[in-house]
């Protein structure tokens, strides 16, 4: 099937900043750096719409993106928050799959994408297989922590483990969500998480550090609470 490419802007990038593509060997590299996709897109613009065709692995090589499907009565439900080095899979292996989420921009972005044919060809080096084992096994670790996150029963854990989570996967204070996406992707209402984040203020765990940033000041303190009601 021909590649159907919806390219904002192409735009050149060393590949040293894909992680997934940076440990092959130099001819793989060199080989690949003529067949993938770089693409700069804006602020909530889409990187993918749901049920498009999922021909390809889509790296965020720098940036925020948000993967979310709406119910039925046009409630959005975000599936998570995606940062930089961060790779969508979905269509890995499976012939004429779809994606089942949307992916919007939450910042200016730059994704790469890389189609499934040119991936076999990735795969058939073993150095680039066993790293491709040990992301997978990642992303199955992190599923693992963000169910076991919104099985916590007490809001105000849930939006502290949250918050840690957010903090260790981008080893920055600073989280960077609105209120909105913070209480869509931890399946508690709007209300909730702002009067829970207040108390998490009155705690002096976290603080506001501008519009839609909050700033870790207590990172042992905001783990205790959330181990303590866990």
């Amino acid at each position: 099937m021909a590649r159907t490419k919806k390219v904002k802007k192409i735009i050149d990038i060393d590949m040293e900043n894909i992680p997934l593509l940076r440990e092959m060997p130099e001819e793989l590299q060199h080989y690949m750096s003529g067949r993938v996709e770089i693409v700069s897109l804006n602020k909530n613009e889409y990187v993918f719409r749901e049920g498009e065709d999922a021909e390809y692995i889509c790296i965020i090589v720098d940036g925020q993106v948000k993967l979310s499907r709406f119910d039925a009565e046009g409630r959005e439900n975000i599936i998570m928050i995606l940062y930089s080095h961060d790779t969508i899979w979905e269509s890995m292996f499976l012939e004429n799959s779809t994606f089942p989420y949307s992916a919007v921009c939450l910042t200016d972005v730059t994704v790469c994408k890389l189609y499934n044919d040119d991936f076999e060809k990735v795969l058939k080096d073993p150095n680039a297989a066993m790293r491709i084992v040990l992301l997978l096994s990642r992303k199955l670790h992190d599923a693992n922590v963000r169910n076991m996150l919104l099985s916590t029963r007490d809001p105000k854990a849930r939006l502290a483990g949250f918050l840690l989570y957010r903090r260790d996967r981008s080893s920055d204070n600073i989280i960077e969500l609105r209120l909105e996406d913070i209480a869509a992707s931890i399946g508690l209402r709007l209300e909730t998480v702002s009067r829970k984040l207040g108390e998490l203020q009155d705690d002096m765990v976290v603080e506001r550090a501008g519009r839609g940033k909050l700033k870790i000041v207590d990172y042992d303190g905001l783990r205790q609470i959330y181990e303590n009601n866990n």
